[in-house]
């Protein structure tokens, strides 16, 4: 009767026993976990851990049912006497070796990151400094046995990448300590945090992230077995508004040395392959690349390097290359590659090319560009350019017309000058130069070369051809040895006179001063209208010259210097001699002049002709003539001019023959004879000046009588007179002249 009660007071003891035990589990498991668990624990798995080459400190050990140990603010150092913190992790799970746990033995067999937060110093010297942090990892760490270490699928994002890590490595030896502390580990890790730095400019679209995966075998105790095996994909990336799609990436790690066996990438432009090879120790490496993507916005947002202000590239473009670079230690990345360019439609400072190529050389910030060749749809420019330091030295052959190069020297003397130019049906230019200039410095530019060019013109006077050597620079423009071909064609005396098509001019040197405002003339010869010669220089100067009308281009000779600022320095002489007729206006009538010859003076406006003989109304004359604003002066003599002609040619009356012989002094104001002053004397010869009736009133009968209208009568046939000439005027005081009796 007892036992019915004494088991139900057995199953109730025993029902609160189990209460109390799992109560009593419960306390301890929450003391365990508020207090830590034994330090003896932590010692014992971190003395296991460091058996397998990980020398780890344990901030805090507890105990999860159904998870296991969880270790807490575990800081991994690379030898045992913990004098270089590699890692810190914020949580991890530990699993033992049961059967050898129940005995009190610790045997590690796997690691679990769980939504981990991995923190790596950059500098093991200074851990509370900056630090790379990897966050969201999870993964599982293998300890099979031995010194055998697998990491199984180890996931985590780092600068917006999701990096996938897998790796089989042999861990310490027993009885090693590890090996000697690496000098380059901290350099590594710069590297690594210069690169996540990098990143962080980056920006990922997409409907996934990036993701890179890493694979890695080796033994810790010799770094140079470590091999590693990498990839990574990423289906936008962009970087200061440029946006690079498809990118991928192979690479291998074989001890120090990084080797990218594939770069790929693409944008709307086009596609980049690129080999890398980079030695982590040296921090030097070389690379290879085809790319035919947008080279203006790749470079200057993902390399921070600018084309040139006012240039644009629009058309397709290819770049080949080849190099070496290195990273040296808080400095600048340094470059040194070859390579070749091609590029489509472009522009520079508005001048549109159909096209690019050169091969080219960089180092050390300076660029070599060699076998340039420019295509316009015009002709050609083709050289090699070299720029160091902002100052650009280049050597350029083109067959492109002036007006393509003037807006490349804008604000320029040179530019005015090309825009003197203008080309013909048939032009064709050929110039060779060198030189340099520096970007920093408009007016620091120096130019030498030779040049000839076919079918221009320049200031509207045609050329047919011409070629002179020059040295320009931004105050001198200085053209030596040419020789230029005129084009008269559709010169006024030309078709006035039937003239020759063409003239000829050489000229030992033209100078342009800048600072000094003048244009120097030296030793131009040749067979050529005077006028356009001059309008190259001076146009103003070349309309007084058109007054002079050769029917041929005479022989000319000129040296002096223009003025072309107005301030009255001019000085050009020009000597002349002709063969053939000139006409020129004198007292409102157009004299035809033969075989002139003489030499001009211009003096700032006014124009002087000195030592001018020439012949006409059928004798030779010597003149002087001044021209100073609207008023002509100067003085002539003469022999034996034809009466006849010259009264036929002012508009008076004489009878019979007759020459005159004299000299005048003139000066005229405008084109009209009224307004003529001058003085001079005049010599009659065998001229009918009038009859004088010998035999009185018996003089008309003789002259019947004999059928002679001169019977009776003798003639006057010759005189001499001092004259004045006032507004037109003529007077004399001293007529003489004499018959035979």
């Amino acid at each position: 009767m007892h036992r019915p009660h004494l088991k139900h007071h057995l199953r109730s003891a025993a029902f609160l026993l189990v209460v109390c035990s799992l109560i009593a589990a419960a306390v301890m498991l929450w003391w365990a976990n508020r207090t830590g668990l034994p330090e003896s624990w932590r010692r014992a798995i971190e003395t296991e851990a460091s058996e397998h080459g990980a020398h780890v400190e344990i901030g805090a050990l507890s105990y999860l049912p159904f998870t296991g140990l969880i270790a807490s603010d575990v800081r991994v150092f690379s030898d045992s006497f913990r004098r270089r913190e590699l890692s810190q992790v914020q949580r991890v799970i530990l699993d033992f070796d049961k059967s050898k746990l129940a005995r009190g033995i610790f045997r590690l067999t796997k690691v679990e990151l769980s939504d981990a937060t991995l923190r790596l110093p950059v500098d093991p010297e200074k851990p509370d400094a900056e630090i790379l942090e990897m966050t969201a990892v999870n993964g599982t760490i293998l300890m099979r046995g031995g010194r055998l270490l697998e990491v199984r699928e180890a996931r985590g994002n780092i600068a917006g990448i999701t990096l996938t890590l897998g790796a089989r490595i042999l861990g310490y030896r027993d009885g090693i300590d590890g090996p000697e502390v690496d000098p380059e580990e901290g350099k590594r890790r710069q590297l690594v945090a210069r690169v996540v730095r990098e990143l962080e400019n980056w920006r990922f679209g997409g409907d996934k992230p990036p993701e890179a995966r890493i694979f890695i075998e080796g033994d810790v105790n010799d770094r140079s077995t470590f091999v590693a095996r990498m990839t990574l994909d990423a289906p936008r990336v962009e970087k200061h508004g440029h946006e690079l799609s498809d990118v991928s990436a192979e690479a291998g790690l074989d001890g120090e040395v990084v080797t990218f066996t594939s770069i790929r990438a693409k944008d709307p432009k086009g596609e980049l392959m690129a080999r890398v090879d980079y030695d982590m120790g040296k921090r030097e490496g070389r690379f290879d690349a085809v790319s035919t993507l947008e080279i203006p916005r790749l470079f200057e947002a993902w390399l921070g390097i600018g084309l040139p202000a006012e240039t644009q590239i629009a058309g397709d473009q290819t770049l080949e290359a080849e190099g070496s670079f290195s990273l040296p230690e808080n400095a600048r990345p340094e470059v040194r590659m070859t390579g070749g360019v091609r590029c489509a439609s472009l522009k520079l400072k508005g001048v549109p090319f159909q096209s690019l190529e050169t091969a080219f050389a960089s180092a050390d910030g300076d660029l070599y560009l060699r076998d340039l060749r420019l295509e316009h749809a015009e002709g050609t420019a083709s050289g090699k350019i070299l720029i160091d330091d902002g100052v650009v030295r280049l050597m350029l052959s083109s067959s492109l017309p002036p007006a393509v190069w003037q807006p490349l020297f804008a604000n320029q003397p040179l530019e005015k000058v090309l825009a003197d130019f203008s080309v013909r049906d048939g032009w064709e230019t050929d110039v060779v130069l060198e030189g340099e200039f520096d970007t920093r410095a408009s007016h620091s530019w120096a130019f030498t070369g030779r040049g000839a060019i076919r079918n221009l013109s320049f200031r509207g006077v045609p050329v047919n051809k011409a070629s002179c050597g020059f040295s320009l620079s931004h105050h001198k423009l200085d053209f030596f040895d040419g020789a230029v071909d005129f084009d008269y064609g559709d010169y006024p005396l030309r078709r006035a006179f039937d003239g020759p098509r063409q003239g000829s001019l050489a000229v030992k040197r033209i100078l342009y001063d800048g600072r000094d405002g003048t244009v120097a003339v030296e030793e131009a010869v040749g067979n050529a209208w005077a006028a356009p010669v001059v309008r190259l220089f001076a146009a103003s100067l070349a309309d007084s010259l058109e007054k002079y009308r050769f029917h041929h281009p005479p022989a000319l000779e000129a040296s002096g210097l223009i003025d072309v600022t107005g301030k009255g320095r001019t000085s050009l002489d020009v000597s002349f001699l002709s063969r053939h007729p000139a006409a020129f206006d004198f007292l409102g009538k157009t004299l035809t002049l033969q075989s002139p010859v003489g030499q001009v003076a211009i003096r700032d406006r006014e124009v002087t002709v000195e030592n001018l003989k020439f012949s006409t109304f059928g004798g030779p004359v010597a003149a002087r003539f001044d021209r100073k604003g609207g008023r002509l002066s100067g003085e002539m003599s003469w022999t034996r001019l034809s009466l006849p002609a010259l009264a036929s040619t002012y508009g008076f009356q004489v009878k019979g023959g007759g020459a005159l012989t004299g000299r005048v002094d003139f000066a005229l104001s405008g084109d009209r004879i009224a307004d003529l002053d001058a003085k001079g004397l005049i010599g009659v010869d065998k001229a009918e000046l009038f009859s004088v009736p010998m035999l009185g009133p018996l003089t008309p009968l003789v002259s019947g009588v004999l059928n002679d209208p001169q019977g009776g009568s003798q003639r006057a046939k010759s005189a001499f007179f001092t004259f004045d000439i006032k507004e037109g005027v003529l007077s004399s005081n001293d007529f003489q002249t004499t018959t035979t009796s």
